[in-house]
């Protein structure tokens, strides 16, 4: 029969029990709201995935109680820090604390532990490791087994990081990589993604053997993967500075996000989505950093609050500063949103010029109105098959989808993914203030973030460019445009400036020519008489231009309702394409 000073310390055990049950109810609570595990790790579902190779004895040793994260067979009775989960456990707990802490008592025995790399898993000696991590101790004896891992963990390793060197390890047993490609580390910070990765490989895996019509091997499908599927990748997120945007994630992390955001945007849009589009969606979409972030939410604020006619949130060159053009074209995707009437095709066809020129994808965008369902000039149908049949013929990749919602504004965001977008100048902004308000072509021209090529009854090989150069900064994009076609495809390039004061435009038109160089063939100064698009559509034709590129809209969006703009005087007036840059 126990002791009055055993009865004591037991007493002492069971209120000291309660209080770790309601810690842990406590801690439990909590992580509820935080999302945070405070499960122990399970040794058999670790040590799967880990690869273990061999077992070997280190007798008994002092361990630190910080490095015990898991258990054999009560990972269910313990939480992360060991408190108890169970209120039946109450017996067993306080037993072993008054048998621990009596006067006397001659302790228990050692705890038995597997070791996996720096980290201990509790085979026997649970309620021991709990009680002292409760009492505050900080070593507990302990016979140690280790166990050999492909990946070793370390003692301050969360759960989760030991939850991504199992799979990691698991990774590397499958596909070898790591012998295969030693000087690469496939690094993820999330766990469940090491077996995406690995069928990202065997998917490519697939697809090759399709292709070449046999059985691929696994090193020569690892190789290939990695050359052509996945660094192409990840020298895009290094070209983009995607690292920055998303502290404490790794390029692998970033591979897995692009491609995942690849097909949702492929599955939203309908069309082939390249990866460093998906990136750079990515990148505006989810980027983290403090001005990213703010930008999102100012926009957004502003969009509720301002009318579409003046929105006006682009950033000049945004959308070609990560273009590769020593290496890639800078119009890869081009955008033709289509009516289905006659008249609409000629935009295919100046698109398709393009992208012979280009090696480009066309991508082709029919926008049905909710009222127009029912009244369609030709059906869907003929309209995808002419489309697909046209592209075809000439070679050209891409494929035409529908669309639903108000035209100027569904045209501006498809164009976000695409880098120039080819429309029929139907409609020109009128020369009425209340008809200019309600223009879609003056919305496409103030919400896009591409460049625009409008189109009205001729057709342009861009033998000769006129470039009417303002200095803004618009202007300079045009400028870029220009410059990249006259050097890249050796078409004939003229400047023209207009302006008030003559010094300040032979100025400007000095700082063309320095750009351009011996791309820029001919330069002209014109001193401003009336509407300067008269002007350059005058220019155009004496020098029978077939294609004028400009700036667009420079000035405020109320400044240009009230007064219109040279933008639109030209679109007025034009006879041939006019690329409109932003």
């Amino acid at each position: 029969m126990p002791d009055n000073k055993s009865k004591i310390e037991y007493s002492r055990a069971l209120e000291d029990f309660r209080q770790a049950r309601a810690k842990a109810r406590m801690q439990r609570f909590w992580s509820t709201i935080t999302g945070e595990s405070l499960d122990l790790l399970r040794f058999d579902e670790i040590t799967q995935k880990m690869q273990t190779h061999s077992l070997s004895s280190k007798g008994v040793k002092d361990i630190p109680l910080s490095a015990i994260v898991g258990s054999v067979n009560r990972y269910q009775d313990f939480d992360r820090n060991f408190l108890p989960l169970r209120d039946n456990d109450e017996e067993r707990w306080a037993n072993v604390k008054a048998a621990m802490t009596s006067p006397g008592s001659t302790g228990l025995p050692p705890i038995l532990v597997y070791k996996i790399g720096e980290v201990y898993f509790v085979l026997d000696g649970n309620h021991r490791v709990s009680i002292a991590k409760q009492m505050g101790i900080d070593h507990i004896e302990a016979y140690v087994t280790e166990i050999q891992t492909k990946v070793p963990l370390a003692p301050d390793d969360s759960p989760e990081d030991i939850i991504l060197k199992a799979e990691l390890s698991e990774f590397l047993e499958e596909t070898k990589i790591d012998t295969l490609i030693p000087d690469v580390e496939f690094k993820l910070t999330f766990p469940g993604q090491y077996p995406i990765l690995e069928e990202h490989i065997r998917v490519h895996r697939h697809y090759m053997g399709l292709e070449q019509q046999r059985e691929i091997p696994w090193e020569e499908a690892v190789w290939h993967w990695f050359n052509h599927v996945y660094m192409p990748v990840i020298e895009t997120i290094r070209e983009q500075n995607l690292l920055g945007e998303f502290p404490g994630r790794t390029e692998t992390d970033l591979y897995i996000w692009i491609l995942d955001h690849q097909s949702y945007m492929e599955q939203e849009l309908g069309w082939s989505i390249r990866p460093d589009k998906a990136a750079s969606d990515l990148l505006s979409v989810h980027g983290k950093r403090f001005f990213r972030v703010l930008r999102r939410t100012g926009r957004k604020i502003l969009q509720a609050l301002i009318p579409d006619q003046l929105e006006n949130f682009s950033t000049p060159g945004e959308w070609h500063q990560q273009k590769q053009v020593e290496r890639d074209s800078l119009f890869s995707d081009i955008l033709v949103p289509l009516s289905g009437s006659p008249e609409s095709w000629i935009a295919l066809e100046q698109a398709i010029i393009i992208a012979e020129m280009e090696k480009a994808d066309v991508r082709g965008l029919a926008i049905r109105r909710a009222h127009e369902w029912g009244e369609k000039r030709i059906s869907d149908e003929d309209l995808s098959r002419s489309f697909s049949e046209r592209l075809q013929q000439s070679g050209i990749g891409g494929n035409l989808v529908f669309a639903q919602g108000k035209i100027a504004e569904t045209i501006c965001e498809r164009a976000k993914v695409n880098d120039l977008v080819t429309l029929k100048l139907n409609h020109p902004p009128s020369t009425n203030i209340f008809a200019r308000l309600k223009s879609g072509t003056r919305t496409i021209v103030r919400k896009s973030t591409r460049p625009l090529l409008f189109v009205c009854e001729r057709l342009s090989r861009m033998n000769h460019l006129l470039l009417a150069y303002d200095g803004s900064q618009k202007g300079k994009e045009a400028l870029y445009i220009a410059a990249y076609l006259a050097s890249r495809y050796n078409k004939h390039l003229s400047v023209l400036v207009v302006d008030d004061d003559e010094v300040r435009g032979k100025r400007r038109l000095s700082e063309a020519k320095d750009y351009l160089g011996v791309r820029c063939v001919s330069q002209v100064f014109r001193k401003r008489t009336g509407r300067i698009s008269l002007v350059i559509l005058q220019a155009a034709e004496e020098i029978r231009a077939d294609m004028i590129l400009m700036g667009g809209y420079g000035r405020s969006p109320v400044f240009e309702i009230l007064f219109g703009s040279t933008v639109d005087g030209v679109l007025r007036g034009t006879q041939v394409p006019v690329i409109v840059s932003q």
